[in-house]
């Protein structure tokens, strides 16, 4: 990171803080510690994503060098073992409803709102 890069982040990174400080008055470590967990296995759950649709961009004959790598390395950083993140992920994605066809935009997308109106339901 240059000493620009450093010095941009450390600007926002206050100006993060001054927002913080008066939106959060009785905000506690414990608490953004506990928040930050949560965010970290939503973003390890997202670089999941990144891995599966990466190496089936790889599969299908396009795909960027080391998407996958990079993907599974950035887990790792988050001091996630990858093997368990992206299992989870297939488990989760195997008991999903998925469409036959995908949208216009040649995208599978499973409809997860459905899902889960169904389930309430049954």
């Amino acid at each position: 990171m240059t000493d620009e890069q450093l010095s941009t982040m450390r600007d926002i990174q206050r100006r993060i803080a001054m927002w913080q400080a008066a939106q959060f008055p009785d905000a506690t470590l414990r608490g953004a510690r506990v928040h930050l967990d949560r965010e970290v296995d939503e973003a390890c759950e997202e670089l999941a994503d990144v891995f599966f649709l990466s190496s089936q961009c790889e599969r299908l004959g396009g795909m960027p060098v080391l998407l996958p790598e990079i993907a599974w390395q950035a887990i790792v950083s988050l001091g996630r073992n990858p093997v368990s993140v992206i299992l989870a992920k297939l488990a989760k994605n195997l008991a999903r409803k998925w469409p036959e066809k995908p949208d216009a935009q040649g995208v599978y997308e499973a409809d997860d709102a459905q899902q889960a109106k169904t389930q309430d339901q049954g």
